[in-house]
């Protein structure tokens, strides 16, 4: 599963905001102004920074299926190695979802070793990562934030600060088996009292690691309730991913909606048809499905399109229910009963069910709201409503569940790549209208709908363009595009034979305790980064082991891995012997020192590589040509 182009420029964006608010002394609203200046367009009137928060609160906008969780396990190391620099990949992350049903979604993601969200935190963490429901945190133990990354993943229900309902809250309750948490520390300001002094409670374990919190669905935590109850948690960074951000939302990154079908992520457009008579909406519904499974059956990977079947609540004013929909599939339709699934509150017929599985039967899913979060099967093709679309359970959740691409790649039969929904409407624009609304609280637009019947290319506003048909000019050398390693760095580049003086600081604590030193450019620095209160200690840790885990973050292919150690250990050597750096400093600020050592390669590998080129030019080595089409 590799990260699509939308979801690197994602990345990218918040990497250059971290960057920022590290070069602003730790200024996110003037790092935020600045990184929306360079990145609107002129004369475009930006809505005012919320800084209510004090840290860090940033949004980034993603529509539904467009991997939101797998953009935030990958936002997790760049904030953790980038910004929370001091944490030392330890400490406390609590991941926050809208309902226990993306609580348990989420966790099953992040507990198996073998999906590829856990991968991803894996390998960033070098597989020092626990993962906690906000249950099992209840028994967490001292030294598990000292030596690995805890991911307590919770509803946010469970930390929702209203004093007069705090006694139901476990969370905040006197806990025992935390009482070691806090038999050692230093500041107790952040954390929350009795009359006996700190309460040792869960709450508090968090306070303690000012930790980083994820946000799943932010848009739902815009109450004052929900705010209060992620102040309290004495954040230092708050992330929040949604496809629908609220009013006060910090939009870092604005995913367009066709930037997920250009990656191949959803089944888009979407086509609609609508009908008055609910019976032959149903049937009109189960005849598309039926086709679509002619056509999967020739493509190269295995697809069995489902069919999600909205039914009315059980009321005396409705009449289209569950039970009256599965009587009308097997009796009028003659649907096989094993091929047909209940999924509502009180009863769950998937459970236990591998949808993807070739083994599995199931083609038809009915269900009321039940799949409106927490479900996701790219298999679900087909969309059929009998329920009154105006209502609030109708639609624009449910929507959502059959847009996502099976294997986030596009088919080559162009029928699986559409969604079909079917509706029970008075006309079909009562319908369109209230699909595009359903859409729009998704994160697409009223462009990502299709009548039944039109042509795709109608749908879009603007022309196709062809990259084919494009050629750009490359330097060339000796008849070949130039090459940044192979011509401009050269085999004979040895980086241990290179300066490796580092300019390296211990930057202030939060008590003010540091040094203030001038760099070699004559400038004058002094650094304050939050620090852990309860720190790590490696006994073991040695000058190499320090130098190979620096070498591991450092990602610079021109270099042998041998050449890269044995220059890193030089830099180490001579900020010890000569620099007077404690060796435990320098491990404790790795990721400083990483940054330090990395700056310094680059910075060297850049001046080798122009003087190359210069010299190249100069010999009238270089030229230009086109040798392709433009580039991907």
């Amino acid at each position: 599963m590799e990260l699509k182009d939308y979801q690197k420029r994602a990345l990218d964006t918040i990497g250059e905001f971290l960057a920022l608010t590290r070069e602003f002394s730790g200024r996110h609203d003037r790092a935020f102004r600045e990184l929306q200046e360079t990145k609107s367009e002129p004369g475009i009137l930006l809505p005012p920074y919320n800084n209510s928060f004090n840290v860090p609160f940033v949004c980034i906008k993603i529509p539904t299926g467009g991997g939101k969780t797998f953009v935030a396990c990958h936002a997790v190391q760049k904030i953790m190695q980038e910004y929370l620099l001091e944490k030392n990949d330890k400490g406390i992350i609590v991941w926050f979802t809208p309902s226990d049903e993306i609580k348990s979604q989420t966790l099953r993601k992040l507990n198996d070793k073998k999906d590829p969200h856990r991968r991803a935190l894996d390998e960033a963490f070098s597989n020092n990562i626990k993962i906690f429901s906000n249950e099992e945190a209840l028994r967490i133990n001292e030294s598990d934030p000292q030596n690995d990354l805890c991911i307590i993943v919770a509803s946010l229900d469970a930390f929702r600060k209203e004093e007069s309902k705090r006694d139901k809250y476990k969370v905040y309750k006197e806990n025992g088996a935390l009482m070691s948490f806090f038999s050692h520390i230093d500041d107790d300001s952040k954390l929350e009292k009795d009359e006996s002094g700190p309460i040792n409670s869960l709450a508090n374990v968090i306070r303690l690691y000012n930790p980083l919190i994820i946000v799943d669905e932010g848009h739902r935590t815009k109450s004052i309730i929900s705010e209060l109850s992620l102040k309290d948690l004495n954040p230092s960074f708050i992330l929040e991913f949604t496809a629908t951000p609220r009013s006060g939302s910090n939009i870092l990154v604005d995913t367009k909606s066709q930037e997920l079908k250009q990656s191949q992520m959803v089944k888009i457009p979407l086509v609609l048809e609508s009908k008055k008579d609910w019976k032959e909406v149903i049937g009109d519904g189960i005849n598309q499905r039926k086709e679509l499974e002619k056509i999967a059956k020739k493509d190269k990977d295995y697809i069995r399109p489902i069919a999600l079947l909205q039914a009315e609540p059980n009321t005396k004013e409705r009449s289209v229910t569950v039970e009256v929909i599965k009587k009308y599939l097997i009796e009028d339709l003659s649907i096989s009963e094993e091929e047909i699934a209940i999924k509502i509150s009180n009863k769950n017929e998937l459970e236990g069910q591998d949808l993807f599985s070739r083994d599995c039967k199931v083609r038809y899913i009915i269900t009321i709201n039940a799949l409106a979060e927490g479900w996701d099967c790219s298999f679900a093709y087909v969309l059929v409503s009998v329920a009154n679309l105006g209502s609030k359970i109708a639609v624009e959740q449910i929507l959502g569940r059959i847009i996502r691409m099976p294997y986030a790649k596009k088919r080559k039969l162009d029928e699986l790549n559409k969604s079909y929904v079917f509706a029970s409407a008075k006309n079909f624009q009562e319908a369109a209208e209230l699909i595009i609304s359903g859409l729009q609280k998704n994160g697409y637009t009223s462009r990502d709908i299709q009548r039944a019947g039109d042509k795709e290319e109608n749908l879009y506003i603007g022309r196709n363009i062809n990259f084919e048909e494009f050629g750009v000019p490359t330097f060339a050398a000796d008849d070949r595009k130039l090459q940044f390693g192979e011509d401009l760095i050269g085999a004979e580049f040895v980086l241990a034979k290179q300066d490796y003086e580092v300019d390296f600081m211990i930057p202030m604590s939060e008590d003010g305790k540091g040094e203030i030193d001038i760099n070699s450019e004559g400038e004058w620095f002094k650094g304050r980064v939050k620090q852990l209160k309860l720190h790590f200690h490696n006994d073991t840790e040695t000058a190499d082991s320090l130098a190979r885990w620096i070498d591991h973050h450092i990602r610079i292919r021109e270099v042998s891995q041998n050449d890269k150690v044995e220059y890193i250990n030089k830099v180490i050597s001579f900020l010890i012997e000569q620099k007077k750096v404690a060796f435990r400093d320098l491990s404790l600020f790795r990721y400083l020192l990483k940054e330090k050592i990395e700056k310094k390669i680059k910075d060297i590998m850049g001046i080798v590589a122009k003087d190359n080129f210069d010299l190249m030019l100069s010999r009238s080595q270089l030229s230009l040509k086109i040798f392709d089409n433009f580039p991907k």
